[in-house]
C-alpha cells in the first residue's frame, strides 16, 4: 500500500492545548504532518485548521479518533492523492 495525502479542514475551539492534542493523537495514529495553518474567526472563539497529513494508514481512522477530542468541532477531509479520490 503507497502513502496517502489528505488535507482536512478543522473547527475547534480557541483553547490552549487544542493544537497540541490534535498533533499528539495525528502522530499516535501513524500520520506524517506535512502542512499546517490555522487562523481565528473573527470572534477569537473558534480555530480553523488547515492539516495535510500522508499516511498508509485509513484516513477515516484519524478523523474517527479526532471527532473524540472535545474541542473539535467539525472536521472535512480532502483526499488529495490516493486511487478511492479518482473513484
Amino acid at each position: 500500500m503507497t502513502r496517502q495525502n489528505h488535507t482536512l479542514r478543522i473547527t475547534a475551539e480557541n483553547q490552549p492545548t487544542v493544537m497540541e492534542k490534535l498533533l499528539q493523537v495525528t502522530r499516535y495514529r501513524g500520520f506524517i504532518v506535512t502542512g499546517m495553518t490555522m487562523f481565528p474567526d473573527t470572534e477569537q472563539t473558534k480555530l480553523t485548521i488547515e492539516l495535510s497529513v500522508q499516511s498508509k494508514n485509513s484516513i477515516e481512522h484519524l478523523q474517527y479518533q479526532l471527532h473524540k477530542l472535545i474541542d473539535i468541532t467539525d472536521i472535512a477531509v480532502n483526499c488529495t492523492s490516493s486511487a478511492q479520490c479518482r473513484a
